[in-house]
């Protein structure tokens, strides 16, 4: 799984931009096309082919300057127990590109989080060890208003056999825990 680039984020807060609009609680999502290196094949001059995929950024809108945001939300992910290993202060972007747990995030259940298959009541997000990469980014929107969008993705690999990487989907409740908490911080500021 490559991992997010503060660069992505920067599209997909300028995607979101016209994804939603107004004070949010829910995150709204926005899709970006990539394009990607091939490996093998047939490509361009540039040996790079553009696919579209479907990256969902989590957007959420604060009435609070960009500054006030970021300020809280290190401490949304030391909340969930998720370590902050990259950070862009200037930038205003913060997650980790190599995060790994089982069975949970924090004290949310993984199979609340990811969809990584799995048969019914015996979900693969339950069993396997899942390779994540989150990162959030605050963006200015109008003055003392900000957008807060997270970006997760995941992989999962069986821990009991061997197998291949399996890609997971989120269900967006990681991006919507983190933008509530970012919430209740802020609020606590007034």
């Amino acid at each position: 799984m490559q991992p997010i680039r503060p660069v992505l984020i920067a599209a997909l807060l300028v995607a979101a931009g016209c994804a939603s609009s107004g004070s949010s609680s829910a995150p709204a999502s926005a899709t970006v096309q990539t394009t990607t290196p091939i490996v093998g094949g047939s490509s361009d001059m540039n040996g790079l082919r553009t696919t579209t995929s479907t990256i969902t950024a989590a957007t959420t809108r604060f009435p609070y300057s960009v500054e006030q945001v970021f300020g809280v939300l290190a401490s949304a992910y030391s909340e969930l127990k998720i370590p902050v290993t990259t950070m862009v202060s200037k930038d205003h972007v913060l997650g980790n590109d190599d995060f790994r747990s089982r069975r949970a995030v924090g004290s949310m259940p993984m199979r609340r989080l990811l969809d990584c298959g799995g048969t019914t009541g015996d979900p693969n997000a339950d069993s396997f060890e899942i390779f994540m990469s989150i990162s959030s980014e605050v963006k200015a929107d109008g003055p003392n208003e900000a957008v807060l969008a997270t970006v997760f993705q995941a992989s999962g690999r069986p821990v009991a056999f061997p197998g291949n990487d399996v890609r997971c989907t989120t269900s967006g409740e990681l991006e919507a825990k983190i933008a509530a908490i970012v919430k209740q911080k802020l609020s606590a500021l007034r």
